[in-house]
């Protein structure tokens, strides 16, 4: 996907991948290691040639080759588009990469909105991009307001 939203054709045919996100420990809270993985070739040339699945509206099971595993310290995943279901991965390297969601035709749930709770859980806190430090509630200092009634009666 472009930054403008279009769709790129890559070599004439649309690049399709799987990304996947999940924790490298069972003791980490959050998810920390992004996979991202693309039809195997061998199932890709197998798959047009399979008699029994041909023409009777089966997929033949499809195989994938892992390409990157990526920390999640590198990346920094946010929505792109709502409407077209387009995430944006950056990279620390500064690179961008457009990522448009391509759902089964038969899935009734909603997959995208698992995609916006995901980002959500990996934004990092906004202390850290504003240079400041972010107070609690309980150490603010308590400023009195004053109502209109009160400027009004005599002191």
């Amino acid at each position: 996907v472009s930054k403008r939203g279009e769709v790129i054709d890559v070599h004439n045919s649309v690049q399709m991948v799987t990304v996947g996100i999940t924790f490298s420990s069972p003791n980490l809270t959050i998810p920390d290691v992004m996979l991202l993985a693309r039809p195997a070739m061998s199932c890709a040339v197998n798959a047009r040639h399979d008699k029994h699945t041909q023409g009777r509206g089966f997929k033949s099971a499809e195989s994938l080759e892992l390409t990157r595993l990526l920390p999640l310290s590198f990346v920094k995943l946010s929505i792109y588009n709502y409407e077209k279901q387009q995430i944006h991965l950056k990279f620390v390297t500064g690179r961008s990469f457009y990522l448009q969601l391509c759902t089964p035709s038969d899935t009734k749930e909603d997959l995208f909105a698992h995609w916006e709770d995901l980002v959500y859980i990996l934004r990092p806190p906004v202390e850290a991009y504003s240079g400041t430090q972010a107070e609690p509630v309980g150490d603010m200092m308590d400023i009195p307001v004053l109502d209109a009634e009160d400027k009004r009666s005599p002191a």
